[in-house]
């Protein structure tokens, strides 16, 4: 049934009007519309039962009227199958049930005056006197048993009754006061079984109205539900999938991987020269190239049967099933052939291009590793890096092995010796919130790369090569010390947290520089958290244990970053003693699940009969909060209390805040 904006207010209408004043001729033929199929019963089988009764009663007319029961058996038998057989081909060959209607209650009067006709010859006629008040029966029908539209009950119990009160009155052989109650029997039978008729028919529609309003509310409720829902997934600016919903495609992409030999491809691309072409053209055209650039993608994604969807900034991402490489080479090709294809001018670039371009690296499931989103998207990101150092406007394939990487991994490494000297690293912080109050707790630095060109570089892309060329030493002291620095001047919390790597602990002196930068800014150490990342044994590392512990000695909270995505989460929950355990987020986001939910659940037991504060990453739904809340976490970090923000727009939202 087809609920408009018209039968909404109809039924609104209605359910206010006077129940004294006539049915919405709409909605009530809406009603006989849905109960279609139960009146088509209801005549069938309510006109076989009074044709079997009717011909039942011929058994009276054998005894009360003797010298006409031949006849008067005759007409019950012939009028009773005649109209049984004509109700039921009238159903048989579909038609309306209005004509099914019509039909039941000719055959009422029929029967009704079919019989009276032949029985007032009986020279018995006491004895009709008695039996005349079966006419009330055809009364009672009409109005009571068939659910015809009023007028129709009208119509019929009235012929019915001026018959039998006709006959009763002036053809009848009685005394005047017997043919007179007998008149006005019929009459009360007529009025009352109308009132009654009337009464259940307001009933019926009254009851479908409540029904019908409803059904009207829980659509409304499930279409908001579905735009709630779609806001939700839905990147404002472009109309693509935002992260949130590439996340959910990806876990829908697994199971399905499990069932086919195909393989899941993503594919990371970003805007060459983006900045510049913002600085250049202002922001509004830099909106109106990314909402071009999304419907490209779009349209090639959904020729691949693939995913698109913007992934932040000037980033889009894409997921695809693919045969193999070769396969997730010709799809990415379509997508930089697709932008430029556009041929949207660029004014300020480097290199002899005049248009926009993509630079896009892809990555591919392989049997030899998880199936993680995380990780497709660092490898994706890396080859990306690489088809940045290769001259932009083309795409890379990940492979761990493939030279383009490697000597992208030279060239970052050489900027990141430039980094902090030609001002291209800053550093963001991000809320951490009490998970019932809200409240800001703390904050989390996290450090922030752009190249020489303006281009963000993303932490899965440079700190891997600051590992492994040594850059994280002087990278880390530097985030550590404007975190102290900030946390001094402006004041961010109970704590601020930095993220510290087994390379870092295993330096030499590290306890001794970080006990040096908290001198200098005068800041008591247990303001402090340094987060480890569950990605390597450090407890199989003297020097990085040793670390540890004179870090914990000197004051400074010790937390385990990321807990359950690494090897080593249980050796080190058994060797140290951290202040505070990070869930990582994929846990909170897999709750949609009873497994996830489960074992989120279990985990949290676990770290709380370890003595351990739980902190919960990744929340970005209110309902995330709720559940977390439920079950008496702590502390929590996602979207939802706070995005990683510059030190600045934290002042500016206090000063506004003041005012």
């Amino acid at each position: 049934m087809q609920l408009t904006e018209d039968v909404a207010q109809r039924v609104t209408e209605a359910i206010s009007r006077p129940s004294w004043k006539s049915a919405d001729p709409t909605l009530f033929a809406m009603l006989l519309q849905k109960n279609a199929d139960q009146n088509r019963k209801v005549v069938r089988w309510g006109i076989a039962a009074a044709v079997l009764s009717y011909i039942c009663y011929g058994a009276f007319d054998w005894f009360l009227f003797p010298d006409l029961a031949d006849r008067l058996i005759l007409t019950r038998l012939t009028l009773g199958l005649t109209f049984l057989v004509l109700v039921e081909l009238v159903a048989r060959r579909g038609f309306a049930v209005t004509t099914l209607h019509y039909v039941a209650a000719l055959a009422i009067v029929a029967g009704a005056i079919g019989w009276l006709l032949s029985a007032l010859g009986t020279t018995h006629q006491e004895a009709l006197s008695h039996f005349i008040i079966f006419g009330t029966v055809f009364i009672l029908g009409a109005n009571l048993f068939f659910n015809f539209r009023l007028w129709l009950s009208a119509l019929s119990s009235a012929t019915v009754t001026v018959a039998f009160a006709s006959a009763t009155l002036f053809v009848l052989q009685a005394d005047f006061a017997t043919r007179l109650v007998l008149a006005t029997y019929f009459a009360n039978c007529l009025v009352l079984s109308l009132y009654l008729s009337w009464r259940l028919s307001m009933e019926r529609y009254h009851t479908f109205l409540h029904a019908l309003q409803a059904q009207i509310q829980e659509q409304v409720a499930i279409e908001n539900g579905q735009k709630l829902i779609e806001i939700a997934d839905t990147d404002p600016l472009t109309g693509l999938k935002n992260r949130r919903a590439i996340t959910r495609e990806f876990a829908e992409l697994c199971k399905e991987w499990a069932k086919d030999n195909d393989e899941i491809g993503v594919i990371l691309m970003d805007v060459d020269y983006f900045k510049r072409f913002n600085d250049r053209l202002g922001h509004q055209a830099g909106d109106d190239c990314l909402i071009e650039l999304a419907r490209a993608f779009d349209e090639t994604a959904a020729s691949n049967h693939a995913i698109a969807g913007r992934y932040g900034g000037e980033e889009f991402v894409v997921l695809c099933k693919v045969a193999g490489h070769d396969h997730l080479r010709e799809v990415t090709h379509q997508f930089c052939r697709a932008v430029e294809d556009l041929k949207i001018s660029h004014p300020d670039r480097d290199d002899k291009l005049d248009i926009v371009t993509i630079s896009a690296g892809a990555s591919l499931t392989r049997a030899e590793q998880s199936i993680e989103l995380r990780i497709l998207l660092q490898e994706a990101d890396r080859a990306l890096y690489a088809s940045k150092f290769s001259g932009r406007a083309t795409f890379t394939i990940y492979d761990a092995q493939a030279i383009d990487q490697k000597r992208a991994s030279q060239n970052l490494s050489e900027l990141l010796k430039h980094a902090v000297s030609e001002g291209l690293v800053s550093v963001v912080y991000q809320p951490i919130c009490d998970a019932t109050s809200g409240q800001v707790l703390g904050h989390e630095s996290l450090m922030r790369l752009r190249d020489f060109d303006g281009s963000v570089i993303s932490p899965s892309v440079f700190i891997p090569v600051a590992e492994q060329t040594g850059g994280i030493e002087e990278l880390g002291l530097w985030l550590i010390d404007r975190a102290c620095g900030d946390m001094v001047e402006h004041g961010l919390g109970a704590v601020v947290s930095a993220n510290v790597s087994v390379v870092q602990l295993k330096a030499p002196n590290f306890p001794l520089h970080i006990a040096e930068i908290l001198g200098r800014h005068g800041m008591a150490p247990h303001k402090l958290a340094l987060e480890v990342t569950e990605g390597s044994d450090i407890s199989l590392e003297a020097q990085a244990a040793r670390s540890i512990e004179q870090l914990r000695a000197l004051g400074v909270q010790i937390w385990l970053d990321d807990f359950g995505t690494g090897f080593a989460g249980l050796a080190w929950l058994r060797r140290f003693k951290f202040d505070v355990v990070k869930i990582d987020r994929s846990f909170l986001h897999d709750c949609q699940t009873v497994r996830g939910l489960s074992l989120l659940q279990d985990m949290v037991r676990l770290l709380r009969n370890l003595g351990h504060t739980v902190l919960v990453e990744g929340v970005e739904t209110k309902e995330q909060q709720n559940l977390l809340q439920h079950m008496g976490i702590q502390s929590i970090q996602g979207f939802l209390t706070g995005r990683p923000v510059p030190i600045e727009e934290i002042k500016q939202a206090r000063r506004e805040l003041v005012a």
